[in-house]
C-alpha cells in the first residue's frame, strides 16, 4: 500500500510526505476503481459540490475498498457558539447575538450518513465525543480569533465582541475552576 497526498491547496501540501498531488474532491486525479481506501478527514463540508465529491471516492475506491470520513456534530462545542451569541449580543445590546457561521454544518454527522449512502451501500458511523477543560480563556479566545473572517458578514463589532468573551469566560473560570467545551465528532465509514 502506497499513501498518496491530495489537497486543493499547494501550501497545505508542503509539510506532508510525498507523494503528494494538487488536486479538487470533485475530479480526483485517479483511475476508477484503483485505490483499497480513501481518507476524507474534516474535508468535505469545504467542497463546493459535496454529493460531486462523494461520487468521485466511490468512483476510485476498489470494490471491497473503503472511504472512511470525518466531520463534526452540529451539536460540536455548542459553548463557543453560546458565548459568541451572547457576547455579540451583549456588545450590540441585544439578548442574542447572530450565529457565527459552521462550515460543518454543510456535512455535519446527523446529515452525512444520507450523503454518503447515495453512493455506498453501507455507512456506519462512530461518534467520538469528549469534553475540552480550559483553564485560562487564552485558548478560547485564540479559537474566536478565527471568526474574523465572515464577522463583518453580520456587522458584529469583532475586537469587542471578543474582549467581551474574555471577560465572559475569566468570569466562569474563576467561578467554576474550568470552562467545558462539549465535542462530538465522528468517523463514518463507507463501504459498498
Amino acid at each position: 500500500m502506497r499513501p498518496l497526498g491530495l489537497d486543493v491547496s499547494l501550501g497545505i501540501l508542503a509539510g506532508v510526505p510525498r507523494p503528494v498531488a494538487v488536486a479538487d474532491a470533485a475530479q480526483l486525479p485517479l483511475a476508477s476503481a484503483s485505490v483499497d481506501g480513501a481518507l476524507a478527514l474534516h474535508m468535505l463540508y469545504h467542497v463546493e459540490d459535496i454529493p460531486a465529491a462523494i461520487k468521485e471516492l466511490a468512483r476510485v475506491v476498489k470494490p471491497g475498498g473503503v472511504v472512511i470520513a470525518s466531520t463534526n456534530s452540529a451539536r460540536d462545542k455548542a459553548e463557543l457558539d453560546h458565548l459568541w451569541e451572547r457576547s455579540a449580543g451583549d456588545v450590540l445590546g441585544v439578548d442574542k447575538g447572530p450565529a457565527r457561521i459552521s462550515l460543518s454544518a454543510r456535512f455535519s454527522l446527523e446529515q452525512a450518513p444520507e450523503l454518503l449512502a447515495a453512493e455506498f451501500g453501507k455507512v456506519e458511523t462512530i461518534e467520538l465525543p469528549g469534553t475540552i477543560a480550559v483553564r485560562s480563556p487564552e485558548p478560547v479566545i485564540a479559537h474566536m480569533a478565527s471568526y474574523r473572517a465572515w464577522a463583518g458578514q453580520h456587522a458584529v463589532p469583532f475586537e469587542e465582541t471578543v474582549e467581551r468573551a474574555r471577560e465572559i469566560v475569566s468570569e466562569h473560570i474563576e467561578r467554576k475552576g474550568a470552562f467545558e467545551i462539549g465535542c462530538l465528532g465522528g468517523l463514518l465509514v463507507c463501504t459498498g
